[in-house]
C-alpha cells in the first residue's frame, strides 16, 4: 500500500499541516506503511498531521491500534494527529466503538 502525503494549507490556521491519505484499507497489513509515514512526518516541521481515512472501506483492530500509536508518537513531540473520516463509514464505527474521538482530534465529512 502506498500512503500519499502532501503539504496542506488551511485558511484560518497558521500551523504547518500535512495530509496523509491511507487508501481503501486501514488494517494490520498496512500498519507498517502508516508507521513509516508518521515517522517521516515526525522529523519534519509539520504541527498537524491529517490522517485521511475518508476512502477506507476495510478497517480492523490492527488499523485502529496503529491510529492510536500514531497519536501517541506525535503527542510525545508536541504534534497533533487529526483523523479524517466519513459519516456512516467503517471508520466511524470503530471511532465510536473504541472511543477514539475522546482523545484524538477528528474531522468528519459527509
Amino acid at each position: 500500500m502506498n500512503i500519499i502525503g502532501h503539504s496542506l494549507r488551511i485558511i484560518d490556521q497558521r500551523d504547518n499541516c500535512f495530509h496523509l491519505k491511507t487508501g481503501l484499507k486501514l488494517t494490520a497489513s498496512v500498519s507498517c506503511d502508516i508507521r513509516k509515514a508518521i515517522k517521516a512526518c515526525a522529523n519534519q516541521a509539520w504541527d498537524y498531521i491529517y490522517l485521511d481515512a475518508k476512502e477506507v472501506i476495510r478497517i480492523d483492530l490492527g488499523g485502529v491500534n496503529e491510529v492510536i500509536h500514531s497519536y501517541y508518537t506525535l503527542k510525545q513531540i508536541s504534534k497533533k494527529l487529526v483523523l479524517v473520516y466519513r459519516i456512516d463509514s467503517p471508520v466511524e464505527h470503530w471511532v465510536k466503538t473504541a472511543g477514539l474521538d475522546k482523545f484524538i482530534e477528528t474531522a468528519i465529512v459527509r
